[in-house]
């Protein structure tokens, strides 16, 4: 299992207002993430009724009565009761019906960074190692088709999800096919068909190597002229530009839930998902860029060496955008991988287009972050507690970022 701060604090609310475990199904305690700085980091309703199945018999009150009321706690009992937690809280706010909780950022903040870089190792290892107990087949008759290449990129990215729940002790079977029948002793994924968005019906005519082939088209005129990269006629060129192109193909075909249909317009890529998938991948240029340029000017004297990360103040990372690319991407990582898979027994659910629209939402983030604030200033000594705690952050979401890239078979790049 990977470390999960944020489902390890939602459990000590739990059995601080029950005094059991949380249920797994049990949806009351929200966590937000938007508006963070005026709704907090997680709410719950400030209802008995609300809390009634879990408290049961152990109060007797009107079903209109407040939790924090029932229970005998107030605001200041959740932030005594939390110093002993992962996740401290620092402010709790009862508005009409509910109640807001606002994490201690910077201790937040030392335990995402911490928990990401353990996180991403594991996952990492896992990759390579596999999983014997996961046997996943692609299953399509279409060869050539783009059917056939939604399977396979399907059954790519299950096969890492599958290695990345060790705990599952049963051979289990997985299939993924565009056909519905399944065997009595397998799981059968259902992949959806490739509709053309104009006609609204299955796209037949365009084979998946001319899909490919007008994907590299799309994202060589992206990269030109939104991006200013410069075209080239070498080996190294065409090899980037064949990754760039398979890269939002693979975007394409993952976007939607397995089972549905995925609808693609043929004949505008920035209404499709080639314009996400490069600006997913310059965004990533983007972070390997600033690393390298830190290192580089480290090794020219310019800048000390990054201090570790208890060594740094990380109270400086004051910007909203920041404590956003934290608490929901990296913080959030878990569980997100948590909710792209479902297995019991043959009973298997996997949804890796969640990913998909994970780091479309982590890459606007952090592109608006990079517009405002200037990363790299000056060596001053004022200055460069700012730049080593930005500089963990950076590091952090640059790997979360290839780790989750790396799930979905794609291969990260260094510049644009």
């Amino acid at each position: 299992m990977l470390e999960n701060a944020v489902e390890e604090f939602i459990n000590h609310l739990f059995i601080f207002i029950t005094g059991e475990n949380k249920n797994a199904r049990t949806l009351l305690v929200k966590k937000h993430s938007d508006n963070l700085q005026t709704h907090g980091d997680f709410s719950f309703p400030n209802t008995a009724k609300s809390w009634h199945g879990l408290l049961g018999s152990r109060i007797n009150v009107e079903p209109e009565s407040s939790l924090i009321h029932c229970i005998g706690k107030n605001s200041s009992d959740f932030i005594h009761e939390s110093k002993n937690w992962n996740l401290p809280i620092n402010d709790v706010k009862e508005v009409k019906d509910r109640v807001y909780i606002y994490l201690e950022r910077p201790r937040a903040i030392h335990v995402g960074l911490s928990q990401a870089l353990r996180n991403n190792s594991v996952i990492s290892q896992r990759l390579l190692e596999g999983d014997s107990n996961f046997e996943v087949k692609a299953d399509c008759e279409e060869s050539g088709t783009l059917t056939y290449l939604r399977v396979k990129y399907l059954s790519e990215a299950i096969k890492n999800l599958c290695k990345l729940h060790p705990d599952h002790n049963e051979k289990t079977v997985i299939t993924v096919s565009s056909k519905s029948s399944a065997k009595s002793n397998e799981s059968r994924i259902s992949c959806g068909a490739v509709l053309n968005v104009k006609s609204g019906a299955k796209e037949t005519t365009i084979s998946a190597e001319n899909f490919i082939r007008m994907r590299q088209n799309d994202m060589t005129l992206i990269a030109q002229h939104k991006y200013g990269v410069r075209v080239s006629t070498d080996s190294k060129w065409k090899e980037f530009i064949a990754h760039l192109g398979e890269s939002a193909v693979v975007f394409d075909l993952l976007q939607a839930k397995p089972s549905g249909a995925v609808k693609i317009n043929f004949e505008c890529s920035s209404a499709g998902s080639s314009k996400g998938a490069a600006f997913i991948l310059y965004n990533c240029a983007r972070l390997e860029t600033i690393i390298r340029t830190y290192n580089e000017r480290v090794d020219e004297g310019v800048y000390p060496p990054l201090p570790d990360l208890d060594g740094c103040d990380l109270t400086l990372l004051t910007q909203e955008d920041e404590w956003n690319l934290i608490f929901n991407y990296i913080l959030g990582t878990p569980s997100l991988l948590a909710s792209c898979l479902d297995i019991k027994g043959n009973d298997c659910e996997f949804r890796p287009h969640q990913i998909c629209g994970y780091l479309c939402a982590m890459v606007r983030v952090f592109s608006q972050y990079y517009r405002r604030i200037r990363i790299l200033t000056e060596p001053r000594k004022h200055l460069l507690p700012v730049i080593f705690a930005r500089m963990h952050m950076l590091r952090m979401l640059n790997d979360t970022l290839k780790t989750c890239l790396r799930i979905l078979n794609i291969k990260s790049v260094s510049q644009m």
